[in-house]
């Protein structure tokens, strides 16, 4: 009986050097513009630094203190979630009755999946130029529409107000995320086997049925991967802000980006700014690690 010797140490790592030659070149590129970057900030966070000459007075964690005893760091922190909030619920939900309406088939159906899907292709900075007109209490026709149809009375600077600014944000940012959300619905929906809806309606499953114990069933995992990357993607939300109110008025609408920004670059605070966007990191990369064990515990659920 012959007994295959186990490979040595060395033999196992002899082989595995084409693979490791392989992955050297992404490990470099790695190195280079995120581990590199992510050092010298951790470093930049440890110092009073206002973005210019070199690093020389040592302060430890007391930047990480001062931004966890900053109340705008929480107002933004709140700010934040409830965008990440509404976007999970209003954008993927309206996303996913538009793509079902598409699916089921209306008249014009090119014409509205690529209207639906103009609003993803156009930057943030012009949508923020152009809603901010909309939000114009003089000028915007937001305020005008409601004059004609008799509620003149809820006309308001919408944008200027702390009640309003952060609340019309969230509005925008829903109504330029929602064609994505339509779209990787709609693809998943068309990947549901034919076989499974036929056979559920020659059981005389009624429509609203087909589509709760069928449809809606194939599309968890989709929405499992669309609050992930909503999450990721909203907590990196800043040009929309700073275009339409720049985190103001009084801090009202400052999310977590828009915090650091002005913190390094209005206030040259760069050491408060490159902690705030450290811990920022690390909520991003908990919260992220948190919705993909969901993904995978749902994923065994779904099998």
């Amino acid at each position: 009986m012959n007994i295959k010797k186990k490979p040595s140490l060395w033999q196992e790592l002899k082989e595995s050097i084409p693979a490791y030659l392989l992955i050297l070149p992404t490990f470099i590129i790695l190195a280079v513009f995120l581990f590199v970057p992510f050092a010298n900030a951790f470093r930049i966070s440890l110092y009073k630094y206002k973005g210019y000459g070199e690093l020389t007075k040592f302060v430890g964690l007391k930047n990480y203190i001062n931004v966890l005893q900053d109340e705008q760091f929480y107002r933004a922190f709140g700010n934040t979630f409830k965008l990440i909030g509404c976007d999970l619920i209003f954008s993927i939900t309206i996303g996913f009755i538009l793509a079902y309406v598409l699916f089921k088939g209306i008249r014009m159906k090119r014409f509205f999946n690529t209207a639906l899907f103009i609003p993803y292709l156009i930057s943030m900075v012009v949508i923020g130029c152009i809603w901010r007109i909309i939000y114009d209490p003089t000028i915007g026709p937001l305020n005008q529409v409601l004059e004609m149809i008799g509620l003149g009375n809820l006309a308001q600077p919408w944008l200027s107000q702390i009640g309003t600014a952060l609340p019309s944000i969230i509005v925008t940012w829903i109504w330029r995320t929602i064609p994505f959300n339509m779209l990787i619905c709609y693809a998943n929906i068309m990947m549901l086997p034919k076989d499974q809806l036929e056979a559920a309606q020659m059981d005389g499953a009624s429509q609203w049925k087909r589509l709760r114990y069928v449809i809606i069933p194939h599309m968890i995992p989709t929405f499992v991967t669309l609050a992930i990357l909503t999450v990721t993607n909203d907590l990196r939300a800043f040009d929309l802000v700073w275009v339409m109110t720049q985190g103001g008025p009084g801090g009202a609408s400052d999310v977590l980006t828009s915090y650091v920004y002005s913190n390094a670059f209005v206030s040259q605070k760069f050491g408060p700014a490159t902690a705030a966007s450290i811990i920022m990191m690390v909520a991003m990369i908990g919260i992220t690690v948190i919705l993909q064990i969901v993904k995978k515990a749902g994923g065994k659920n779904h099998e």
